[in-house]
């Protein structure tokens, strides 16, 4: 484990996923089938991929929340944008948007609990979709 992950891992710990109602693991596996149109073998190629960037991409976010740093966060949070997208998870990605617009109009106030609301939502995409990919 990263250092980056070993610190949006401690940071998960103190914090519950966003409104105590996170995805299902087969509403997470359905989202993301029906984003590869039912193909199991991209999905079995593309699963491991995204659950490796989507976790380093949140870490990053993450660090970049912690120092401030608006150019860091808009860029963590739009390329963490994308990897949802690409599993289907829109409603996460929804929050990741917001965080880059956040980050881009300098509206940094009441930041770091939407970060670490995506980063909650985006962990149990991760475990949903790796305890599914196993």
């Amino acid at each position: 484990m990263t250092l980056l992950a070993a610190h949006a891992a401690s940071e998960l710990e103190t914090h519950a996923p966003f409104d105590g109602r996170p995805p299902a693991p087969a509403q997470t596996r359905a989202d993301a089938m029906a984003r590869f149109e039912g193909d199991e073998v991209f999905y079995e190629r593309i699963v491991p991929l995204f659950c490796s960037a989507a976790t380093e991409q949140a870490c990053a976010l993450v660090e970049a929340t912690s120092a401030g740093d608006r150019d860091a966060i808009q860029h963590w949070a739009h390329t963490l944008k994308g990897s949802l997208l690409t599993v289907g998870a829109t409603r996460s990605a929804e929050l990741a948007e917001d965080v880059e617009r956040a980050g881009r109009e300098c509206r940094l106030e009441g930041l770091p609990a939407r970060v670490r609301r995506l980063v909650a939502e985006n962990a149990i995409i991760v475990a949903h979709l790796s305890a599914t990919d196993a």
